[in-house]
């Protein structure tokens, strides 16, 4: 019996500090009170990532995937295409990878659009006027990806810096007249815009860190048309990607409280890694959740949802993309992600977790 709460020590210690499934002890109830004890989430952001050509093998990322989730805890994902622009290799949306995700019912629902309607919306840059049969286009694709099963669209950007070799920079207004449309549309369905949206609240140069090109030597205010865009449909629900990971040192916790405050329909995904601006995480060194954080998380509790932007590759796949780059974080994220909901108070942990994802996207637990 001794030697029993050993070994039931030793794993629980693992799984605290180091984020690492449990080893097998050969006794059940131990199992059992270890996944009783731990965090479970979902998480809404995930990317797959099958290779390039005709060898693209996205069953094998799923399978990745499936074991990843079983290993980490993660009930259910949302799986979505990045967001593309025309003439990236190996383009791709979701009837790419839908047939695989099929295979595993109730672990996996997915977004579209990312290879789609992106490209689209990148194609038509920052010109207001998009003529009636470009819109025509537009609006019929994303009501095709609906009719597929889509629980929204995503990952959709009007602001995206590029962070690596081959990783482009995207840039349109937040209320272009494609997302303004889209808006529309996502609220006559009742679904989601999952809306990656580098905050740059005023005017500055870029950082020394962003190479230009691709990024533009100075970045230019967006937030007045990101508001414009939050209240064209207040049905349309958006998520604001990548909360808690801020590049720029603009997307505070006060300017967070404000949004939400005056836009009912904007909610935001929580990415664990601190990004660029680590002031604006809301987890300290010693993994305790900042008091302004808090503040906010138990202020608006139905409106954070967890985005952990991983990036999960097929064994088969081969390459040195961006993609296979930013995969190689996705186990500190996992790590990371379970860290912040241990720090949480109990209840709040389940809502952001997986209880506001399955209101949110009208998942079946």
């Amino acid at each position: 019996m001794k030697d029993l709460f050993i070994r039931f020590g030793l794993v629980t210690l693992g799984i605290l500090f180091f984020g690492c499934s449990p080893p097998s002890t050969g006794t059940t109830e131990i199992k059992q009170q270890i996944h009783t004890n731990r965090n479970e989430w979902i998480d809404i952001h995930v990317h797959l990532v099958s290779g390039r050509g005709p060898r693209q093998d996205f069953e094998g990322a799923v399978e990745a995937a499936v074991a990843v989730m079983d290993e980490a805890g993660i009930k259910k994902c949302v799986i979505m295409p990045p967001p593309q622009v025309w003439g990236m290799p190996a383009l791709y949306d979701y009837e790419s990878f839908l047939p695989a995700l099929k295979k595993h019912p109730g672990r996996f629902a997915f977004l579209g659009g990312g290879g789609s309607l992106n490209p689209m919306l990148q194609e038509a840059g920052r010109d207001a006027n998009v003529n009636a049969e470009f819109r025509r286009r537009f609006d019929e694709k994303a009501n095709e990806i609906i009719r597929h099963g889509a629980m929204g669209f995503g990952e959709i950007s009007a602001h995206h810096l590029s962070l690596t070799s081959g990783h482009p920079y995207e840039s349109v207004p937040a209320d272009h007249a494609l997302l303004l449309l889209l808006a529309d549309i996502a609220a006559y369905y009742g679904v989601v815009v999952d809306f990656h949206f580098d905050l740059v609240a005023e005017d500055m140069r870029a950082p020394e860190w962003l190479v230009s090109p691709p990024n533009p030597p100075v970045l230019r205010a967006n937030l007045a048309g990101f508001e414009r865009l939050l209240e064209r449909n207040r049905k349309a629900k958006f998520v604001w990607a990548h909360a808690g990971s801020d590049m720029l040192g603009h997307w505070t916790v006060d300017l967070s409280r404000k949004l939400l405050k005056n836009h009912p329909n904007l909610y935001m995904s929580l990415r664990a890694g601190p990004g660029r601006a680590p002031k604006n995480h809301p987890v300290t060194p010693n993994r305790e959740i900042k008091p302004d954080w808090l503040r906010l998380l138990q202020d608006f509790p139905d409106r954070f949802v967890i985005g952990g932007d991983q990036f999960i590759v097929s064994p088969s796949a081969r390459g040195a993309g961006p993609a296979f780059v930013f995969s190689q974080r996705s186990p500190m994220i996992r790590e990371r992600t379970r860290a912040f909901l241990d720090a949480l108070p109990r209840d709040l942990a389940r809502k952001i977790a997986y209880e506001n994802a399955i209101l949110l996207y009208r998942l079946k637990d």
